[in-house]
């Protein structure tokens, strides 16, 4: 009798030995898929932290391309307010700035009596004894000779 108790204690050790086992088994797939989600759920966590900050650049890339568009315009604004506070010269003065330029530009481009003549010979250009009145060609007076606006000479038309 006692044979036959060692013999089923025996069996039931086993038994419990090879569910021991499959516990064991079990756990270690449990804490492996654990492991894995933990890591799955991390690499989500950063994604989305990465996605956030790509966003928080890009929105600083288009403040800098705004900031950058209205420092073009305020540059070209200081020049415009530059231009206007300047006071215009007088004919006199003009002609005088114009004939100091007229040495560089034959240097550069050629002859500039050349030039002009062929201007000439183009366009009508009035000049002060064509027009005794005082009166401006394009008022319509001096026969209706009146030199050609800028944009008439260019070919185009009005804007």
């Amino acid at each position: 009798m006692l044979t036959a108790v060692k013999d089923s204690h025996s069996a039931k050790v086993s038994k419990l030995e090879v569910e021991i086992g499959e516990l064991e088994r079990d756990l270690g797939k449990t804490a492996s898929s654990l492991l894995k989600e933990k890591k799955a759920r991390k690499a989500k966590y950063l994604e989305a932290r990465l996605a956030k900050i790509s966003a928080f650049l890009g929105s600083l890339e288009c403040i800098r391309s705004r900031d950058l568009a209205l420092a073009t315009i305020e540059g070209g604004m200081a020049v415009v307010r530059a231009f206007q506070s300047e006071t215009p010269l007088s004919l006199e003065a003009e002609e005088t700035r114009l004939s100091g330029c007229k040495g560089d530009l034959a240097a550069v481009d050629g002859d500039f009596d050349l030039i002009l003549v062929d201007l000439k010979s183009t366009y009508f250009l009035p000049t002060c004894s064509e027009d005794p009145e005082g009166k401006h060609p394009k008022d319509g007076e001096n026969g209706g000779d009146a030199a050609p606006g800028l944009d008439e000479a260019m070919g185009e038309e009005g804007a």
